[in-house]
C-alpha cells in the first residue's frame, strides 16, 4: 500500500513540475508494483473502491461534482484502507494532494473561459 501512496505522490510531483521525466515514470512504476502487491493479497476490491473514492474526489475537486460528495469519498479512503489491513492515514497525504491540484486547476479553468 505504501507503494501505491507513494508512487501517487511521485506522479503530483510530475504535474507539479512538467519535464521532470524522473518522478513520473518512479511514480507510475511504484503504483504499478504497490497495485500488483494489493492484487496478489486478494484486495481487488479494495483497489478498486480505492479508485472510485479518488475518482469521485477528482471530479468534486475539479468542480464537476458537489462538494460534499468528494468529502464523502475522503471519509471513505481510510475506511478501505483499514478494511485492506492498511494503515488508514496512507491515503491522506494523496486526499490532500488531490485536493489542492484539481481545485486549482478547476479555477484555472474558470478563469481561461470567463465562467464564474
Amino acid at each position: 500500500m505504501a507503494w501505491l501512496v507513494g508512487g501517487v505522490l511521485l506522479v503530483c510531483v510530475e504535474f507539479c513540475r512538467p519535464g521532470w521525466v524522473v518522478f513520473g515514470v518512479a511514480g507510475g512504476v511504484m503504483a504499478a508494483v504497490g497495485g500488483y502487491h494489493l492484487g496478489q493479497r486478494g484486495a481487488a476490491w479494495g483497489l478498486a473502491a480505492m479508485a472510485l473514492c479518488w475518482v469521485v474526489v477528482a471530479m468534486s475537486a475539479f468542480g464537476a461534482w458537489p462538494r460534499w460528495l468528494g468529502w464523502l469519498a475522503s471519509a471513505a479512503l481510510p475506511v478501505v484502507c483499514w478494511r485492506m489491513e492498511a494503515h488508514p492515514a496512507l491515503p491522506l497525504p494523496v486526499i490532500g494532494a488531490t485536493w489542492w491540484l484539481l481545485t486549482i486547476a478547476g479555477r484555472a479553468l474558470q478563469n481561461k473561459s470567463g465562467l464564474e
